[in-house]
């Protein structure tokens, strides 16, 4: 029962105070679209894929998963409706890591209020500069939890 209050108390707290657009946003976003642009255009040779912090070095699943974005978020230029994805994700990921410490009875529930707003670096990741590893950990913890709950298939697949 935590978890979903916990979840519930983040986004309350944030109130929709999402942070104004900067050039710390924009760190890698623009990026990562240029990158996805080059796919899209047919471009597969990860040695002409580029961007303006230097060429693709993530997996296939990365371009995948940002085309959806690019696509959410009109061709990569609407930066604030990216953040709002992400302040979702972020939500999603705290709601799995919370059920996870709730199955293995290891913390108390009201430290899940404490891990909400214990790091500016987590909420930087995730809303601020729109990093592709907050994925990733989305499907890890989707993972655990599905390895805790004995649906070793799925939880392998994740």
């Amino acid at each position: 029962r935590a978890a979903p209050t916990a979840a519930g108390a983040a986004l309350h707290a944030a109130g929709g105070r999402l942070p104004l657009l900067g050039g710390d946003t924009e760190i890698d976003w623009k990026a990562y679209m240029a990158q996805v642009e080059g796919v899209i255009n047919g471009t597969y040779d990860y040695t002409q894929l580029q961007g303006d912090t230097g060429p693709l070095v993530y997996p296939a699943g990365f371009v995948y998963i940002f085309m959806g974005l690019y696509y959410a978020t009109g061709q990569g230029t609407d930066i604030r409706m990216a953040q709002h994805i992400f302040a979702m994700l972020y939500l999603a990921t705290l709601l799995l890591v919370f059920l996870i410490y709730h199955q293995t009875c290891k913390v108390p529930p009201f430290v899940f209020f404490f891990m909400c707003c214990a790091s500016y670096r987590v909420h930087s990741i995730f809303v601020l500069r729109l990093f592709n590893d907050p994925v990733a950990m989305a499907l890890l913890f989707l993972s655990i939890n599905l390895l805790l709950a004995q649906r070793w298939g799925w939880g392998c697949c994740c």
